[in-house]
């Protein structure tokens, strides 16, 4: 299976760095969405240049139909150079090492744009979130810090979960503006441990369910934001009641 970085290589041109406007790290900061018929292609550039791809097909909603790599990225004689280090075949992370630079051809504050493959055309990154940098904490989570209605932008989609106090747990996302739950189960901290042991809602008679367990690293605590780490990439939660 291809992962996120090879897909994100052939979908940029890898030449010298073109255009006028100056680019700095920080016009880089943040997650970028280029999309067409078929997929989805996110990439973010942290302020601790940690670095994340992810390409998602647009004809399923379930977390192994994103491919995904990760690794560090920096400036580097006007271009952007990205290391991944880490990927995920299938459900699992894999090591990787592979070293890419990639061209701009222009930034603005809501855009980045940059050649594909062949030079033919110019494939345009819409900025779609901020980066995120949350206090470090100094305490453990604890239960109380999670019950509520949360949203994330999780593997280029947007859900929402929610964490009772009886520690149920329910993930939910709008389908065709629909809100529909997608997993359930159960829920509770561990140190600085987020754990849900979760499985899939039949979406068809017939349809069969997966089951998970996953254990998040929380590194920062808000009253309205709560940051996860998935392996080692980076989420956000934010409050919505």
């Amino acid at each position: 299976m291809l992962t996120a970085g090879r897909i994100f290589a052939l979908a940029i041109c890898a030449v010298a760095l073109t255009g006028c406007n100056r680019v700095t790290e920080a016009k880089l900061l943040g997650t970028w969405r280029a999309e067409n018929d078929e997929t989805v292609n996110e990439i973010t550039c942290r302020r601790d240049h940690s670095f994340t791809s992810w390409t998602s097909w647009k004809n399923e909603l379930t977390t192994p139909s994103v491919a995904i790599s990760a690794g560090d990225w920096q400036m580097q004689d006007r271009g952007l150079v990205v290391h991944f280090t880490k990927y995920v075949p299938v459900d699992t992370w894999a090591e990787e090492d592979k070293q890419m630079k990639f061209a701009i051809v222009k930034i603005r504050n809501d855009a980045l744009l940059m050649k594909n493959f062949d030079g033919s055309n110019v494939l345009t990154y819409k900025r779609l979130l901020p980066d995120y940098v949350l206090a470090p904490m100094k305490r453990a989570p604890n239960d109380a810090d999670f019950i509520g209605t949360w949203k994330i932008h999780y593997n280029t989609h947007d859900f929402e979960m929610s964490f009772s106090r009886d520690h149920r747990y329910g993930n939910f996302a709008r389908v065709e503006g629909v809100l529909q739950q997608f997993f359930t189960g159960t829920w509770h901290t561990d140190g600085n441990q987020l754990i849900v042991d979760a499985k899939s809602v039949p979406m068809f008679e017939g349809d069969s369910v997966h089951k998970s367990r996953m254990r998040w690293l929380v590194t920062g605590i808000e009253p309205q934001r709560i940051a996860i780490k998935d392996g080692p990439v980076t989420y956000c939660l934010e409050r919505l009641k």
